[in-house]
């Protein structure tokens, strides 16, 4: 049975796809009666505060045990205590560069169920683990990325430890932790759309997302339309990175990113998926509930994501996506078998929302110790 909770949701981030999945669960969960409240580095604040903070930390390390090192620690956490209020996706959220330490500060004086970390730094970890430790507050450790997996190293561990991605469980369970998997809350009606399956759109051209393969693909196909879509505004160098390639190349468009919704994927044929970490991306089941196929590189969390609605191939080989690619493009009966395998496999009830936070929330329970419920 569910029950209402209190839950204190920290995060090191509001952008891309953690960000979205991260407010989507929270908004099933308070259909549920759930009552979420958000602390969160949105990055849109006090590089000062940042740069204190980062020097802090790192003075903090070098004089552990040494004369002057408390003082340097207690300098250190009481930098993004205070926090903004900021309204994002209807949600109203606290915001701080450290939002480790406004944690802190919310903690001495709101008790909560359980405190849910999302995408923080293994640093950020070990003091939200400290912090909810001293209070007697289950944690909760949400594993979106394969960054997170060494959180645990430290030996804060969660009472609660669970990964979206099937791979990523079976690694932190090789490791000796007890993990549940549950794939991330995804709104798909959000971005539904009819699609004139005009392009081949691959998302958030930066290295790690494998946008040096974007440019070789296009490179191979002159004859194919590609889209190369911004997740988050992107700044500096890699911004003129990015357009220098579009600019080198006619049959690419560079789009900037916008609020999510039916124009996302209204013109897609194929999305692209060459990332070079594990982890599972949002936009295979949006483009999936929207019957277009997905193509991704031979990594475990993307294989476990793409099920049968797409073409797995080799992640480096920019000619096996170049054929892949084309094969869609000019085998209609192989395109329209896998469009229609990739609306069943997004629309399946493994991955329902109001499901999924369902088995959050009875996750979130198993943290509470008795005297709390």
């Amino acid at each position: 049975m569910v029950v209402s909770m209190k839950l204190l949701f920290v995060s090191g981030t509001t952008g891309g796809g953690s960000g979205r999945s991260q407010r989507e669960l929270a908004k099933q969960l308070m259909l549920l009666g759930t009552e979420v409240t958000f602390i969160v580095d949105d990055k849109r604040r006090a590089p000062v505060r940042r740069w204190a903070y980062a020097h802090l930390s790192d003075l903090s390390v070098r004089l552990d045990g040494r004369m002057g090192a408390r003082l340097v620690t207690r300098a250190r956490d009481v930098i993004g205590r205070r926090t903004h209020q900021r309204i994002i996706d209807g949600l109203e959220h606290l915001t701080s560069p450290v939002p480790q330490n406004a944690a802190a500060r919310y903690l001495a004086t709101h008790p909560v169920d359980a405190v849910v970390a999302n995408s923080v730094e293994r640093w950020a970890w070990r003091r939200l683990h400290s912090i909810s430790s001293t209070h007697g507050f289950p944690t909760i450790l949400y594993v979106r990325e394969v960054d997170s997996l060494g959180h645990l190293n430290t030996g804060a561990t969660p009472t609660v430890l669970i990964a979206n991605a099937a791979s990523l469980a079976e690694q932190l369970r090789g490791s000796g932790f007890d993990c549940a998997f549950l794939p991330s809350v995804i709104d798909t009606t959000v971005t539904s759309t009819s699609s004139t399956r005009r392009v081949a759109m691959a998302i958030n051209p930066i290295p790690d997302k494998g946008s040096h393969l974007m440019w070789a693909m296009a490179d191979l196909l002159p004859d194919v339309a590609f889209v190369v879509q911004e997740s988050w505004p992107l700044t500096g160098a890699l911004e003129e990175s990015v357009l220098a390639q579009v600019a080198a190349r006619p049959n690419v468009e560079f789009r900037r990113c916008q609020p999510p919704g039916p124009s996302l994927y209204e013109d897609t044929r194929v999305l692209l998926v060459p990332y070079q970490m594990d982890s599972r991306p949002r936009v295979i089941l949006e483009a999936q509930a929207n019957g277009i196929p997905v193509i991704v590189g031979d990594v475990p969390s993307l294989r476990e994501a793409i099920g049968e609605g797409g073409l797995i191939v080799d992640l480096d080989s920019p000619t096996a996506w170049a054929a892949a690619i084309r094969s869609l493009w000019e085998d209609e009966g192989q395109y329209r078998q896998l469009a229609t395998r990739a609306r069943a496999h997004g629309e399946r009830r493994e991955v329902d929302p109001e499901g999924l936070a369902r088995t959050f929330l009875e996750l979130a329970q198993q943290a509470v110790r008795p005297s709390q419920r």
